[in-house]
């Protein structure tokens, strides 16, 4: 294994392992009644579960180790959500659609020997790798509005950073625009995010200004489904909305 991709995997475990740091916002919600957006997690799991059969079919064995850590994870915080919720069936109900989705796509690739479909595929994944790690810009009405950035978190966005780019020269290294594409686009998603964070900082986390709403706004996908969970990241990433009481 080269540099690049020792220092771009180990990169892609952290921000993996740093998403089990929801398991402390799980317990708070539930002593309060209150709902943690899932949709993020679960583009997580699907997305580590494409990119780990994107590996297999490659026969790199650097993405298929990375995203079948990922995937692991991913599966086991999805399972965490289940244990802490208000409604587990909603949970399950929700996993099982995106766990059905990624039986079939990836079914889809294996039984088709038609190369278009390798092509399909590759496609599907930097789609799904772009939902991920813009998922975190869907926030930028109300940093702006409240002009408090309390809701992107410095270390996860810094990190994330540094994985697209890492990801997008081993990309370019082995000549595969499917690496090179999300990456680069992902790195330009993460760098808005610095920037947001740079220019209203963290207020909330300071005490400066009052948060809005202690829960972020659900999504269309969780309305069609009649969850009340919405959308926040990292990329990844795990975005935290931090809750503040005034005395």
């Amino acid at each position: 294994m080269s540099m690049i991709s020792i220092a771009a995997s180990a990169v892609t475990i952290a921000m993996f392992i740093s998403q089990l740091s929801i398991l402390q916002q799980l317990k708070h919600a539930q002593r309060l009644k209150q709902t943690v957006p899932i949709l993020q997690f679960l583009v997580s799991f699907l997305s580590s579960v494409m990119w780990l059969k994107y590996g297999l079919i490659k026969h790199d064995h650097t993405i298929t180790f990375v995203n079948g850590t990922g995937t692991l994870i991913s599966f086991y915080i999805l399972f965490l959500f289940w244990k802490y919720s208000l409604s587990r069936t909603r949970v399950e109900i929700k996993v099982l659609v995106t766990a059905v989705l990624g039986v079939v796509v990836v079914s889809y690739v294996d039984q088709s020997k038609d190369p278009v479909a390798i092509e399909i595929f590759s496609l599907l994944c930097c789609l799904m790798s772009l939902l991920f790690l813009a998922s975190p810009l869907s926030q930028i009405g109300s940093v702006i509005r409240l002009r408090d950035a309390s809701v992107l978190l410095p270390s996860v966005a810094v990190l994330a950073f540094f994985n697209n780019v890492l990801w997008a020269i081993y990309g370019h290294i082995h000549e595969d625009p499917y690496m090179v594409l999300p990456n680069g686009i992902g790195a330009f998603f993460c760098s808005l995010q610095l920037a947001l964070i740079a220019f209203y900082g963290r207020a909330a986390a300071t005490g400066r200004l009052p948060v809005a709403t202690d829960i972020l706004p659900d999504s269309p996908l969780d309305d069609a489904t009649g969850a009340s969970s919405g959308v926040s990241v990292s990329a990844e990433t795990v975005h935290m909305t931090e809750i503040t009481h005034d005395n």
